[in-house]
């Protein structure tokens, strides 16, 4: 349906921001980066435990008995299932310690050379299946993950191999308070294991262990977010949106040195016969990352300069979300939104409004659009394109979007009448509805609660929304063909209970 188009003052739109903000993604405990990690550290304290006698005292704890343990339990396995338990190791004696590979991996060349007095490092050189051990200059960097892939590399030099894991073990517990660390939590794990609980005690150990990767991965939760809604509107992928960053520009900075200019997403990507394009940057900040957000800020204009010396009107559309936005980067928020060159924002909950209304305005007709007008029209050629044509529509637009959807099977025709695929129709009737609250709804008057009992969505200020009961009464009167799907009241809240999801 035909979203109406308004301008809202920058207090109003701010209003609405704080309303529907998603504070946060998730939680870092419930990603799968989280899970893997927390069951390589339980193995790894079950071999540990296996290693001191279930840590019965901290003169158990010996660096020398842990490697060698672990070194046993290495020897037959697969390399890469090697490989990932030493590095899980690594990764529990930083933890216990408090130190970390960004530090170890300078240390440990020097406590090589001046500690152990190695006057080289030992590696393999492979050949028709067969390994050589040879000795190198010992590495002016060693990162853990390096370290341990040399060890496993040894596998046909057992002696050499348990040498190197031997002397990791002793660099990183290297006095007795780094043992004393050690014990007291496998000592604590052992104990608690014993009531189920010992995952508990390692969950706040972990989630510092991984924070970094998993904000790193994170960051692309609402661009994939995003995503699934182009695809409930019938948007092809890598077609009318992209999978990936699109690069504008690249310069060549200090040192040759090559910096990019990308946009999270330029749309419609390479839709045939499109030229226009809204180019929108995602930037979600579920805590103060100011120094990132600020950076971000100041490099927009130039960004957008760039676009236009590339692409004929360009929209810049601003996808901002997170609780960051709500406190201590608010200034951002106003600077993003009140530049001239901003002709919008959406956020993760108002997208489905917000940026199919920027579709709109500049013509581009989603699929969804004529899967909704099937259901508003006679289903016959004629009368779905007078729906679409009274929507905005270009006849060529209508035309061209057809015949996609045909290609692609999005839509049935039979005896001169269309018809919504089966697997379309639930999420078509719900955006319809969603479509109807938007277009139909209304804003309270100061001090009034005519809001309550309606349904409420983002895109005209903070609380704009439209009764339950005149919600399926519209719905009816401009789909009437719907009317047998809710002939059940259950399908009806159905549809709205997943609007709220």
């Amino acid at each position: 349906m035909k979203l109406p188009h308004v301008r809202l003052d920058l207090e109003t739109a701010l209003a609405e921001f704080d309303v529907w903000i998603t504070p946060s993604t998730g939680e870092i405990r419930d990603t799968e980066r989280f899970r893997d990690e927390m069951q390589a550290v339980v193995e790894v304290f079950d071999l540990l435990a296996a290693a001191t006698d279930h840590f019965a005292d901290s003169q158990h704890c010996d660096p020398i008995a842990i490697a060698d343990t672990i070194s046993n339990s290495i020897e037959g396995k697969a390399q890469h299932v090697a490989h990932a338990l030493l590095t899980s190791l690594a990764s529990v004696l930083f933890l216990v310690t408090g130190k970390s590979d960004n530090n170890a991996k300078c240390q440990l060349p020097l406590h090589l050379r001046d500690i152990s007095g190695w006057e080289n490092f030992p590696g393999v050189r492979r050949a028709k299946g067969q390994t050589t051990l040879v000795r190198r200059p010992i590495p002016r960097e060693l990162k853990a993950e390096k370290f341990m892939k040399t060890v496993v590399d040894l596998a046909d030099h057992s002696v050499e191999q348990h040498r190197l894991l031997r002397e990791f073990t002793r660099f990183v517990l290297s006095d007795a308070d780094y043992v004393s660390q050690l014990w007291s939590i496998g000592r604590s794990y052992c104990m608690l294991k014993e009531l189920d609980k010992h995952r508990s005690l390692l969950t706040p150990l972990v989630v510092f262990q991984v924070r970094g990767s998993v904000s790193a991965s994170g960051g692309h939760d609402p661009e994939d977010m995003l995503r699934e809604r182009f695809r409930e509107w019938g948007l092809e992928d890598g077609v009318d949106f992209n999978l990936s960053d699109v690069v504008i520009a690249e310069e060549t900075v200090a040192r040759g040195r090559k910096k990019t200019r990308a946009y999270d997403f330029v749309l419609p990507f390479k839709t045939p016969q499109w030229k226009q394009r809204i180019f929108v940057q995602c930037q979600f900040y579920a805590g103060d990352s100011g120094s990132v957000s600020h950076k971000n800020v100041d490099q927009t204009s130039t960004s957008r300069t760039k676009v236009r010396s590339q692409c004929s009107k360009p929209v810049f559309v601003e996808y901002v979300d997170g609780a960051g936005y709500f406190s201590s980067l608010n200034g951002d928020l106003k600077n993003l939104l009140t530049m001239d060159d901003t002709a919008s924002f959406f956020q993760i909950r108002s997208a489905p409004i917000r940026l199919r209304r920027e579709f709109q305005r500049i013509g581009f007709l989603c699929p969804i659009e004529i899967e909704q007008a099937v259901l508003r029209s006679d289903a016959t050629d004629a009368g779905l394109k007078k729906v679409l044509r009274k929507d905005g529509y270009s006849l060529k637009e209508i035309n061209r979007n057809l015949a996609r959807c045909k290609e692609r099977k999005a839509l049935h025709q039979r005896k001169g009448k269309w018809s919504v695929i089966a697997d379309r129709r639930a999420v078509v009737r719900r955006y319809l509805l969603l479509d109807i609250a938007a277009a139909f709804g209304i804003a309270p008057e100061p001090d009034e609660k005519k809001l309550l009992g309606s349904l409420l969505v983002p895109g005209y200020g903070p609380f704009h929304g439209i009764k339950i009961d005149s919600l399926a009464k519209q719905a009816i009167e401009l789909a009437p063909t719907c009317k047998k799907d809710w002939s059940s009241p259950e399908t009806i809240l159905e549809d709205i209970r997943w609007l709220c999801e």
